[in-house]
């Protein structure tokens, strides 16, 4: 019975000593050096660096694609540089391509006769003068001459100068953008892309993140420019996502293909608060929060670091308090039970 006593004392006396070691009277510090800092609020904090490529996503760039097979390309213009829409673009040499032209013409003149079947025979048909199968017919023949009519001319409208006598033309650029290629020195075949132009609109950032650290990123800052973050990859790939910045503003001064260093910048609740003000108690981060005549104890829990100064996380507002500075070990020893310094 009273060992049951006995030990039910001494765990309510250290219960007592536990709360009441959670804050002290300044005037219980005797000589000690105390200085304080006013705790601020930041709704954003820089993460670590990291890597970053200027580039574009997948179906944002305009491809160039062969219509045929091309045995000679002379580009017009430097891969990286910026084409305005109907810029000449490039020169292509080859038989298939007059080939090509001449299929594109006959396609014109099948589908203005196609044309001018449908329409006579469509009055035909509404004053049921002709059979349906016989309307079927006739649209079907109309509607498929005018697919492959157009599927030539997407290509056909580029071309702003031919010279039959050596098989060339010369093809301009279909939008405005940065353009990129890759020299080929066999030629190329049908269907392969002559060039790709991305629009400056498509240009944008894309950063390798670790996934742990996706939650809450907001911005991507450079040295010159600060983006938003407009899309976060939901896949992971060797621990880290991919995340999107939107387009770069004209003050980025990147270029296409450029990687760099950028820094995350997170959206949060948090304060900010010097480095020497924190402190571990009993297994977490703590400061001591000055309060009147008393020192008080609060729990933290650390986001980030920015210079000299943490960015912390508190079920507590810190907004406009003081912390300690100063002398904080010697008051934690204090706490502790264990003397100041």
């Amino acid at each position: 019975m009273m060992t049951r006593l006995t030990t039910l004392l001494i765990l309510t006396m250290a219960l007592g000593k536990a709360v009441a070691a959670s804050e002290i009277e300044i005037a219980n510090l005797g000589e000690l050096s105390l200085a304080y800092q006013r705790a601020s609020l930041v709704t954003s904090y820089p993460g670590q660096n990291i890597a970053a490529q200027v580039t574009f996503k997948k179906g944002e760039a305009f491809t160039v694609i062969a219509p045929r097979r091309i045995q000679q390309i002379k580009y017009l213009v430097e891969v990286g540089s910026f084409v305005e829409r109907g810029q000449p673009l490039a020169e292509l040499r080859g038989p298939e391509l007059h080939h090509f032209l001449t299929e594109m013409e006959v396609a014109r003149q099948l589908l203005r006769s196609a044309e001018r079947r449908y329409k006579s025979n469509k009055v035909l048909f509404e004053k049921r003068a002709i059979k349906e199968s016989q309307w079927a017919e006739i649209s079907e023949k109309y509607y498929a001459a005018q697919l492959e009519y157009e599927h030539m001319r997407h290509f056909g409208d580029l071309v702003i100068a031919k010279d039959e006598e050596d098989d060339s033309i010369v093809i301009a650029a279909p939008v405005s953008g940065i353009v990129d290629y890759a020299l080929e020195y066999n030629g190329l075949v049908s269907g392969a892309d002559i060039a790709l132009i991305v629009p400056k609109s498509a240009i944008r950032l894309e950063a390798a993140l670790p996934a742990s650290n996706r939650k809450g990123l907001a911005y991507l800052k450079t040295p010159s420019c600060e983006l938003i973050v407009s899309s976060i990859s939901g896949i992971v790939s060797k621990f880290f996502v991919s995340a999107w910045s939107e387009p770069l503003l004209p003050q980025c001064e990147l270029i296409l293909g450029q990687t760099l260093l950028v820094t995350p910048l997170y959206t949060t609740n948090a304060y900010k608060v010097p480095m020497t003000a924190v402190f571990q108690w009993q297994g977490t981060s703590s400061v001591l929060v000055h309060q009147g005549s008393r020192l008080k104890l609060v729990q933290v829990e650390l986001i980030a670091s920015s210079g000299k100064d943490y960015i912390v996380a508190c079920d507590k507002s810190l907004e406009n308090t003081e912390v300690l500075v100063s002398s904080v070990s010697a008051v934690q020893g204090i706490l502790i039970g264990l003397g100041g310094e």
